[in-house]
C-alpha cells in the first residue's frame, strides 16, 4: 500500500469511529471516502439509503462529526423524500386465481394442467383468465406469464405506435418497436443509433392513458429534437403532441414504483 493509500484508510477508520460513536449515523450504515479532488466535504445518500460522508486528506474527525451533525435535519429530509419514491414492486404467488393487470383491469390467473400456449380467455362477465400450463410455472417461474406481457405488449404497440407517429409531422421512418425486461428503473428507452423504441414489458399493467404517455414519450425521443435529451424542444415536442404529458407523467412515476416486475413468492 502506498503512503498516501496507508494514511487515506488511517484517517477513514479514525472519522468512521468518531461518527460511529457520536451516533449521529448509525454503525454500518454509511462509507467514508476520502477524495483528492474535492474542495469541501459533503454526506449523500444513495439509492438504497446508503450514506456516503466525503472528506478532505486534511479533514478530522471532529470537524467531519460536527458537519454531519450540522447537516443532519437536510440528510433526513432527504431519506424521506427519497423513501417516498423509492420502488415498491411487489412480489407475485403464481397460483390460481392469483390477480394480475393487464391494461389497468384485473385478470386472474388461470392455471390448467394441459400444456397450452399461454393466452387470455373473457369470461361471460368480460373477466381477463390468463390460461397458463401449471407445468411450464413449475419449470420456469414467471418467465411464460412475462412472455406473453412482452408478445401483447408488442401486438398493442404495433397497433398504436403508428398513429400516434404519423401525427409528430417527422420524415423519419418509425422507430423499431419491442417489448423486453428493463429492469427496476426504466419504464422505456429510446435507442437512437439503432432507431428502437422499447417498452418495459411491466408498464402494460397500467391504464391505457399512462402507457400512451410513455409511448408518445419515447416517440417524441425518436423525432430527435436538438439540445439536451428532456431539453426545451423536447419538452415542446411532448405537449405538442400531449398537452396534459406533465401530469401523466407525474402519475406515470406514481404508478411505476408500483407495479409488478416479475419477482415471486
Amino acid at each position: 500500500m502506498n503512503p498516501t493509500a496507508a494514511s487515506d484508510e488511517v484517517l477513514i477508520r479514525g472519522v468512521t469511529a468518531a461518527l460511529e460513536a457520536d451516533g449521529i449515523l448509525a454503525s454500518g450504515t454509511f462509507d467514508v471516502v476520502v477524495s483528492h479532488r474535492r474542495t469541501t466535504h459533503a454526506v449523500t445518500t444513495r439509492p438504497d439509503g446508503r450514506r456516503v460522508v466525503r472528506i478532505l486528506p486534511t479533514s478530522t474527525a471532529a470537524e467531519i462529526t460536527q458537519f454531519v451533525r450540522q447537516n443532519a435535519p437536510r440528510l433526513e429530509a432527504h431519506a424521506r423524500q427519497m423513501a417516498k419514491r423509492a420502488p415498491q414492486h411487489p412480489n407475485r404467488r403464481l397460483v390460481d386465481g392469483c390477480e394480475l393487470l393487464w391494461l389497468g383491469r384485473t385478470i386472474r390467473l388461470h392455471l390448467v394442467d394441459t400444456p397450452v400456449a399461454v393466452r387470455m380467455r373473457q369470461q361471460e362477465d368480460g373477466t381477463g383468465l390468463l390460461v397458463v400450463y401449471r407445468g411450464d410455472l413449475e419449470r420456469h417461474g414467471a418467465q411464460p406469464v412475462i412472455d406473453w406481457y412482452a408478445r401483447a405488449g408488442r401486438a398493442w404497440l404495433e397497433g398504436e405506435a403508428p398513429a400516434h407517429w404519423s401525427r409528430m409531422r417527422t420524415r423519419r421512418r418509425l422507430p423499431q418497436l419491442a417489448v423486453r425486461d428493463l429492469g427496476r428503473c426504466n419504464g422505456a428507452i429510446y435507442q437512437e443509433r439503432a432507431h428502437r423504441l422499447t417498452l418495459h414489458w411491466a408498464v402494460f399493467q397500467l391504464p391505457p392513458a399512462l402507457l400512451e404517455y410513455v409511448l408518445v414519450h419515447e416517440l417524441v425521443h425518436g423525432t430527435r429534437p436538438r439540445g439536451r435529451s428532456h431539453g426545451p424542444e423536447f419538452r415542446a415536442r411532448l405537449l405538442r403532441a400531449m398537452p396534459d404529458a406533465l401530469i401523466r407523467h407525474e402519475q406515470f412515476k406514481a404508478a411505476f414504483r408500483f407495479l409488478w416486475i416479475g419477482t415471486t413468492l
